[in-house]
């Protein structure tokens, strides 16, 4: 479970669940709760001719990857909500075919694409709103690349190549405690494998046995942190939230008696 920050101000939570599908496939499903945040700081671009009369908007974002038995990715679908307005949602379906993965978005009433990409060359994409729960192995100065996919972005430009660069040991607060975590910085890549302006989208910080604690992600105007909790009554919100019986192909395995 991820608390989502604006400022000092908790604005919502991140949930995700990774499941066993059918013949060996993954499931791997997440949400994104945002609530009371100033819509010009943060609506997808597709979206913002619907929502400029609006003040405070809340988002429901739910997202699905799936992966094939030898863990490529082989679908995904993103459904982001606002406000829980009927007219007011957008959908994004995604499917490799071939070499490409090719995206169609859906808005109001209006439809753009298909947009076709490179297939991602790792098991599945990233999501700027849903750090992974791990990341090994972990030190200073250590470098790759990471596709990301944002559906705050334009469409045709929704998936985006970012660096990450291990830079420093240091410090921090985390749930009361002075915790020794990695800082890893994720900057735009250009299409050329360079960072162009230098631009600075995330920040995360992980413990010394790979978890990830925070991340601090530069979204459209707004900087917003998302950090790992663990407060009375978290596992059982966590649940609820996601829900994933609701959403899986496949119902997700309960515990015996």
């Amino acid at each position: 479970m991820l608390k989502v920050q604006y400022g000092d101000k908790t604005i919502g939570h991140v949930v995700s669940q990774a499941i066993a599908g059918d013949s060996g496939t993954t499931e791997l499903h997440s949400r994104v709760q945002i609530n009371g945040i100033e819509v010009r700081q943060l609506v997808p671009q597709l979206m913002s001719s619907l929502v400029s009369g609006l003040g405070e908007v809340s988002f429901d974002i739910r997202s699905a990857f799936y992966l094939d038995s030898l863990g490529n990715l082989s679908s995904f679908t993103t459904k982001v909500r606002l406000n829980d307005l009927p007219k007011v949602q957008m959908k994004v379906v995604g499917k490799v075919v071939g070499p490409e993965l090719v995206l169609k978005v859906q808005a109001g009433d209006s439809s753009q694409g298909p947009f076709n990409y490179p297939v991602p060359s790792a098991s599945m994409l990233s999501s700027e709103l849903v750090p992974e729960s791990k990341l090994l192995p972990i030190y200073v100065g250590r470098k790759w690349q990471q596709e990301v996919y944002s559906p705050f972005r334009a469409p045709g430009n929704s998936l985006e190549i970012l660096q990450a660069e291990v830079v420093d040991e240091q410090k921090i607060e985390h749930r009361g405690e002075r915790i020794h975590a990695r800082k890893i910085e994720y900057r735009t890549l250009s299409t050329a494998g360079v960072t162009p302006d230098n631009t600075l989208r995330a920040v995360v910080w992980v413990a010394e046995d790979g978890t990830v604690l925070r991340q601090d992600v530069v979204l459209m105007n707004a900087r917003l942190r998302i950090e790992r909790c663990m407060e009375p009554g978290m596992i059982k919100m966590a649940k609820e939230l996601l829900n994933i019986n609701s959403v899986a192909t496949i119902p997700a395995p309960q515990p015996t008696p």
